[in-house]
């Protein structure tokens, strides 16, 4: 069908229409083929299909919904808005099949192509009362990024129309004077899925009336000692974030000189200065590269550190704009607002390039409670300072301190107050004074499942102390051996002497237990042996005397992944003496063949043949009967075989040794043959 829709992508969609409305089954994907394809049509029949009362995820309700035509759209977006006024009753109750109703409507219209959406919003755009133009509004809020195939992205002109619709509906609310600041928010919310610079007025004008209205329902609720209801309820909700996304969305100079008036209030202070944070980073840092991780990313410290090393004094226009304005909060006669707002600053800005600002983050650090300290240090480990161990120390002891009297710290949560000072010790100096901070612990938060993420932060740790102190944390604690995590870091330090000692744990059986993945273990110290030479010597010496125990046999097979010439001869002398088999195909093919990247194609190589003539004469003099229980013929076989598919070199001839006079290959006599024949 991928082939079928690159060849011929108008006949797919018009075979797939066809089976819509005959009712046959459809596969994933159709929805997304049939919404390339264009389709914007009046058909009261496809319109019935995307209206039916079925499951909220209903693929072929979806599918229809994808070539429906202006009117078509605005049928199904009248359906929604009936839906929305039944969803409670006149005593607020919520209405269970009218809320999935109202859903499973709102999903469908979001797979409506974008033109249809537009045109029938603006034909009910005027009439709308304030809670349609919300519910409206949050139709231009679908998914128009990521997948490139299920998305829905707009058009040039149907965002510069989602924005007139915007400007329009903003302007009628803030006429209003009164309207609720959750609906004038949900316009905010739609003007970041429609960025522009020429919306930064009207978004500051919106956001200047919410913090307005925000400030006067704190001081009411706080005047009604909480009693009047609707100003508490209003105190809870600050409508922030949506202004936030806006601006956030709208990446220009314009955005971030807007953001920087902002810095030194009380309630939006801290999201702009993560606007201008954002911005930085969308201009100086690589873009993600696609890999998962858990945790906080640590992976770029180094590179910061270095770069920090280089140019103590690099800063840049965003830090600057945001330690001005902490200088501003910090002075004698502060708030604790003003204070708190100066630290979650602080936490920002103290991420990008920010000079040296010593004596100011240290004042921070002093007035930063207990778990923003803990971010503050966070922050300043990612932008390559040196923190002390003593301040990571003395926070997880203010944590166990703490929890003397709020027990749930350790117990809910995954105790992640405690887990954010952890993570920080690798990174903190001296680094070797980590063992000892862990084994004050007590017993159940030094559990390897707590530890996890601060081992694996030794992994990205720039000490030259990080590796031995992996291995000091497991001997303390031998429970580590058998974590995953543990393992991992151990194997990423690429060292001749982290390998040395896993292979030492490896033979003693430390590493054994219920959790051990020896297939996995095998193929990840195999590539460790075959990196270094000196552990390869190391391994053989092992091994001299055979796999004679489980441990040792394991080695072996960790010899096999990647053998090499001497690997292959020892395993097959270990083959003859126990007539246990090590040796694999992928061993015999490591040994003989390399993989060459192919330019210009990311992931794919080339197989290509290496010289094997030493191995292949010592083969041959190992060879006894050359039956099929003999290894050394099996191996030249396979050799042979390997040549015949991916070609041999010129400098290998085809006799493994001609001089010794030896047949090759070995042909046996016919036992069904008679004599002489």
């Amino acid at each position: 069908m991928y082939e079928v829709r690159r060849r011929w992508p108008q006949a797919l969609a018009e075979g797939l229409l066809r089976r819509l409305r005959e009712h046959h089954e459809l596969f994933f994907g159709a929805d997304d083929i049939l919404a390339a394809a264009g389709f914007a049509l009046e058909d009261d029949a496809l319109l019935g299909i995307a209206l039916e009362e079925t499951s909220r995820h209903d693929d072929r309700a979806e599918a229809a919904a994808s070539v429906l035509g202006p009117n078509a759209v605005g049928k199904l977006i009248d359906a929604y808005l009936a839906a929305g006024k039944v969803m409670r009753d006149a005593s607020g109750q919520y209405n269970q099949a009218a809320g999935d109703r109202y859903h499973s409507l709102r999903d469908r219209i979001g797979q409506t192509p974008g033109a249809s959406l537009i045109a029938a919003v603006q034909a009910r755009a005027a009439n709308a009362e304030y809670e349609e133009i919300v519910q409206l509004a949050e139709l231009f809020s679908r998914v128009t990024f990521g997948n490139k195939n299920r998305a829905r992205p707009f058009n040039k002109e149907g965002l510069a129309a989602i924005g007139v619709l915007a400007h329009e509906w903003a302007e009628h609310m803030l006429a209003a004077g009164d309207e609720k600041r959750r609906r004038v928010a949900t316009i905010a919310t739609m003007i970041s899925r429609a960025p522009s610079v020429a919306h930064l007025p009207l978004l500051e004008r919106m956001l200047d009336d919410n913090l307005r209205r925000y400030r006067a329902s704190r001081e009411k609720a706080t005047a009604s000692g909480g009693k009047d209801r609707d100003a508490v309820h209003e105190a809870q909700h600050p409508h922030m974030h949506e202004y936030q996304r806006a601006f956030l969305a709208i990446n220009a100079p314009q955005t971030a000189a807007l953001m920087r008036q902002y810095l030194t209030d009380e309630h939006f202070g801290e999201l702009a200065a993560r606007v201008l944070a954002a911005q930085w980073f969308e201009a100086n840092e690589p873009k993600d590269d696609g890999k998962f991780r858990i945790g906080v990313d640590f992976s770029r410290v180094e590179a910061r550190r270095e770069a920090r090393a280089a140019d103590p004094a690099a800063t840049s226009i965003e830090a600057e704009a945001i330690f001005s304005a902490i200088e501003t909060l910090i002075v004698d006669g502060s708030s604790d607002a003003q204070v708190k707002l100066a630290v979650a600053l602080g936490i920002v800005g103290a991420r990008l390039p920010h000079g040296q600002r010593d004596a100011t983050i240290q004042k921070l650090i002093s007035l930063a409670p207990r778990q923003a300290r803990a971010a503050l240090l966070l922050s300043l480990v990612i932008s390559g300072e040196d923190i002390d161990i003593e301040l990571v120390a003395d926070g997880i002891a203010e944590t166990f301190e703490a929890t003397e009297k709020e027990t749930w710290i350790l117990t809910q949560g995954d105790a992640y107050q405690l887990r954010d000072w952890l993570r920080l010790l690798p990174f903190a100096t001296p680094v070797t004074d980590l063992p000892a901070i862990v084994r004050g612990m007590p017993d159940a938060q030094r559990h390897p499942r707590m530890l996890e993420e601060m081992v694996r932060g030794l992994g990205s740790s720039s000490s030259d102390d990080a590796e031995s102190v992996t291995f000091k944390l497991a001997e303390d604690d031998p429970r580590l051996y058998q974590n995953d995590g543990w393992r991992a870091t151990a194997l990423s330090f690429g060292t001749v002497s982290a390998a040395h000692r896993l292979v030492d744990l490896t033979v003693s059986g430390a590493l054994d237990g219920k959790s051990y993945d020896g297939w996995r273990w095998q193929r990840e110290l195999g590539g460790l042996i075959s990196e270094f030479s000196e552990i390869r010597s190391y391994v053989h010496d092992l091994l001299k005397d055979g796999p004679t125990t489980k441990q040792l046999a394991l080695l072996a097979g960790a010899v096999a992944k990647d053998p090499g010439t001497r690997g292959i001869l020892m395993l097959i002398d270990f083959e003859k003496k126990t007539g246990r088999s090590f040796m694999t195909y992928q061993s015999i093919q490591s040994a003989v063949t390399e993989h060459v990247p192919v330019e210009n194609w990311e992931g794919a190589y080339d197989v290509v043949p290496v010289p094997a003539v030493d191995l292949r004469r010592k083969l041959l003099a190992m060879t006894d009967s050359g039956s099929q229980n003999d290894p050394a013929p099996r191996c030249l076989n396979l050799i042979d075989k390997l040549r015949d598919k991916y070609g041999a070199p010129e400098s290998e001839p085809r006799h493994p040794d001609l001089g010794s006079g030896r047949p090759w290959p070995i042909l046996k006599p016919d036992p069904d043959a008679e004599d002489g024949n």
